[in-house]
């Protein structure tokens, strides 16, 4: 399927705020109703829209985010498809991804910060005890706080909003909160009744507590999956490393402000400077690191990047 300019005009006000109403939406792109919801309809039939989702900063509800890098060795497909079964069965993962250069697959795991040590250790203990002779080599971060920067790379798109996570303390909330977000935040575009019914409360309930959590900052803002390959492009992670950090700042401006980027993640125990990018191809995105290499000569001192390929699992971590 081919995007008109309407088409991505459309994604591109979705990507700023998925959860905005058509009614709303029909407005800032000058269309009627029946014809973007007929465009919506179209882009999810196609696949290209595949999902609208909240960006929720699960560390305002007591949760610490840790990403473990994996490089596989003697690895089998069939092997494969029966560890993303079990590490998916558990609760505590939140997202999986398959990976295409140094490493070869990532987890991203989610636990409350007063039993975060026990329950890591006993995943970590699961993990090498079951799959460690298929393992070469593994790297642990805290992945937090994030940057995240509506998408801009498919229009030509001027206005940048900041969604950030991970930092800050916890916020009062109670259970009810917390089965609202996981109810909501894969699919906002659902009506209030659905969710009301999934988590057992009432319609009322749930809208005012949607409210409440964007205005704790517990929910960020609001996104869209795209499928990336469908419109000709790749989405890579680049770790930069770094001779110092005297220009960290303008570093984050300029990635900030390029059209390709789309987030910037700090860790801890990761690399010195991480980052998010869409491009075309592999030599488009050769293209855009050399540059950066040239600009922030000195402060730069290398790059290494991995490419996205399927996620098995995809829930909490937003990109």
């Amino acid at each position: 399927m081919l995007l008109d300019a309407l088409d991505k005009k459309i994604l591109s006000e979705l990507e700023k705020d998925s959860s905005v109403p058509v009614s709303m939406l029909a407005r800032k792109v000058k269309r009627s109703k029946e014809a973007v919801t007929y465009r919506i309809h179209r882009l999810q039939e196609n696949n290209i829209l595949r999902s609208c989702t909240a960006i929720v900063d699960m560390a305002k509800l007591g949760y610490l985010t840790f990403r473990i890098y994996i490089r596989w060795q003697n690895m089998t497909q069939e092997l494969k498809k029966k560890f993303h079964k079990e590490i998916g069965e558990n609760t505590n993962v939140w997202t999986t991804t398959e990976l295409h250069g140094k490493w070869d697959f990532a987890i991203f795991l989610g636990i409350k910060r007063d039993e975060y040590i026990e329950k890591f250790h006993n995943i970590w203990s699961a993990l090498m005890k079951n799959y460690k002779p298929l393992i070469a080599e593994t790297k642990i971060a805290i992945y937090a706080p994030i940057y995240n920067f509506n998408k801009r790379f498919f229009i030509d798109e001027y206005s940048i909003i900041t969604r950030i996570y991970g930092e800050g303390g916890v916020v009062d909330f109670d259970d009810i909160d917390e089965k609202i977000v996981n109810a909501y935040a894969s699919d906002v575009r659902q009506t209030l009744g659905e969710i009301a019914k999934q988590v057992g409360t009432s319609i009322e309930t749930v809208r005012r507590r949607i409210v409440e959590m964007e205005k704790k900052k517990v929910i960020v803002g609001y996104k869209i999956d795209l499928d990336l390959a469908k419109m000709g492009y790749q989405g890579y992670r680049v770790d930069f490393a770094l001779n110092n950090t005297s220009r960290n700042t303008e570093l984050f401006e300029y990635l900030k402000q390029h059209k390709y980027f789309y987030q910037i993640n700090k860790s801890i125990g990761g690399a010195d400077f991480e980052c998010e990018i869409v491009v075309r191809d592999l030599p488009h995105l050769l293209g855009i690191l050399e540059e950066i290499m040239a600009r922030f000569s000195g402060t730069v001192q290398s790059y290494e990047y991995m490419g996205y390929t399927e996620f098995p699992k995809l829930s909490m971590v937003p990109d």
